[in-house]
């Protein structure tokens, strides 16, 4: 119980860091990069999953496209992100840049004051209070006696509550050993199930749930085993960077990243 609460304490203090950081870039942003474009944007925050969100002023709404275009790409190079939201009135327009290429391309424009008519209102409702996702990843682990855990995990599965609590469908397989001996594949297939704590204006969530597998090693039979989850997201792109610790039988770690295939529409 000491080692669940010493984790969580890990984890939450590693979040609240993470908000401040994000809040100090945005200072910097607002004080030193913001006042060169006080003629195109009058207003800078952060979305709830930490992209810039810039409000424009009339003449950046007078720009042509490639004028438009020539400034977010200097100020998204200064903000050193992928995405930026403009947004004036009911409109906003979603900016992507490349920082290996410098690129800048104008990805989305919407309007909320626009009556959808692509998709119906039942079917827009549903995959926004239920989105779907699947993660890919893996894990290593290792010890002085050069023992080896080596295993890929994918999850497929959607959220109960928006942004709060999701359940899926988990399959993960692998092999156990030593590096001087030999090794044994082993496979889990299981239920997840976690909540999730975003941290608004930051892209980041801490999240704590449980998983139960039916795990099979070798020619052994399968057992029923339970296990703790904990770990911490970051949204970038169509989904998130997943960083987390299953403690069960054993303790181990995991990374890898989770596509929302619905965020692309």
């Amino acid at each position: 119980m000491k080692q669940l609460i010493t984790i969580l304490f890990v984890v939450l203090l590693g979040s609240q860091q993470t908000y401040a950081q994000a809040a100090n870039k945005l200072d910097s942003f607002r004080t030193g990069i913001l006042p060169k474009y006080s003629l195109y944007f009058n207003q800078a925050d952060l979305t709830d999953n930490g992209q810039l969100n810039l409000s424009a002023a009339e003449k950046y709404i007078l720009l042509a496209s490639d004028e438009k275009k020539a400034i977010i790409g200097n100020v998204a190079s200064a903000w050193r992100d992928s995405l930026i939201i403009v947004h004036y009135g009911s409109r906003s327009e979603l900016w992507g840049w490349g920082a290996a290429t410098g690129n800048t391309k104008l990805l989305d424009i919407w309007d909320r004051a626009a009556s959808p008519s692509v998709i119906p209102v039942s079917s827009a409702q549903k995959v926004k209070a239920h989105p779907f996702f699947c993660y890919f990843g893996g894990q290593l682990m290792g010890d002085s006696q050069k023992s080896i855990n080596l295993s890929i995990n994918t999850r497929v599965g959607f959220f109960l509550l928006l942004n709060r609590w999701d359940l899926a469908a988990t399959v993960s397989a692998g092999r156990s050993g030593n590096a001087d001996a030999t090794s044994t594949g082993w496979s889990n297939v299981g239920v997840m199930s976690r909540v999730h704590f975003p941290i608004k204006k930051t892209g980041f969530s801490p999240n704590i749930g449980a998983e139960l597998t039916v795990a099979s090693f070798g020619e052994t039979s399968p057992a029923l085993t339970p296990s703790l989850i904990l770990g911490i997201s970051w949204f970038v792109g169509i989904g998130r960077l997943d960083i987390g610790m299953k403690i069960g039988d054993i303790t181990s770690g995991m990374g890898g990243y989770t596509m929302y295939p619905g965020a692309r529409k």
